[in-house]
């Protein structure tokens, strides 16, 4: 099986772009990917979801228990 996008022809990453609550900024999960724009992404993520935790979720997640 081939990738729609792949053999389109279409500029994309397979990888899983991860956005950080605390600054804002974004990393990809996949090697080598440097272009970190929302659109070459399938997949998008919040640091909070992701396997293992984030150290920059940890304190908007104690507020979040403290206001509850």
């Amino acid at each position: 099986m081939e990738c729609v996008l792949c053999s389109g022809g279409l500029d994309h990453c397979h990888g899983t772009l991860i956005v950080h609550l605390e600054g804002g900024f974004t990393e990809c999960g996949e090697p080598g990917c440097v272009d970190l724009d929302f659109v070459r992404h399938s997949l998008t993520i919040d640091c909070l979801d992701v396997d293992g935790g984030c150290s920059c979720a940890e304190a908007p997640a104690e507020l979040l228990l403290q206001a509850s």
